[in-house]
């Protein structure tokens, strides 16, 4: 379990200190972070498994309700599984989560951002979507956000609630 932090290019090292002192030191989750050698993206990892990484995107919202926006991090995303980039891995791992999460009755969509791979993101989105044969889509108003960050050599996924991910510029407009 991990959180996929964005800044601006060259403001990675500030956006993973201040995304850690909050996780770390304000909320008391033990992280680590981890290299994504991707330019404007930085990774920080859960140490405690027990804990879900939307419990802590809500304790981030609190804080950030009560403290003001962050500055250097544009968006943090909640990864449920952090995985090698390779297709039948993340076609297994996201049909694992799916399975746990979406019902026939819920409508879903597939969120790719792939960043330094040489995946296609076409074949992704249809074979996860051929294995998940159950519910609906919807790409418009989806009730779960399936979602795959590829990161070079990494893929974080995550099977959410849409908006589950913390921006920003959404907080700062609202």
């Amino acid at each position: 379990m991990s959180f996929l932090i964005s800044s601006q290019r060259n403001n990675e090292r500030d956006a993973l200190s201040e995304a850690f002192y909050v996780i770390s030191d304000i909320l008391k989750y033990n992280v680590k972070p981890l290299k994504s050698r991707v330019p404007g993206l930085s990774i920080l990892k859960l140490v405690d498994e027990i804990v879900s990484p939307f419990t802590v995107i809500q304790d981030i919202r609190n804080y950030i309700t009560e403290k003001g926006p962050l500055i250097a991090c544009l968006k943090i995303v909640p990864l449920e599984y952090l995985i090698k980039t390779d297709l039948p891995s993340i076609i297994l791992q996201t049909t694992h989560l799916a399975k746990e999460r979406i019902l026939p009755s819920h409508s879903w969509r597939i969120t790719l951002n792939k960043r330094q791979s040489n995946l296609r993101s076409v074949q992704i989105i249809q074979e996860v979507a051929n294995e998940i044969n159950w519910g609906i889509v919807n790409l418009k108003d989806p009730e779960i956000e399936i979602r795959i960050e590829i990161i070079r050599d990494l893929t974080g996924l995550s099977v959410m609630a849409p908006n589950s991910d913390i921006s920003m510029a959404k907080i700062i407009s609202d």
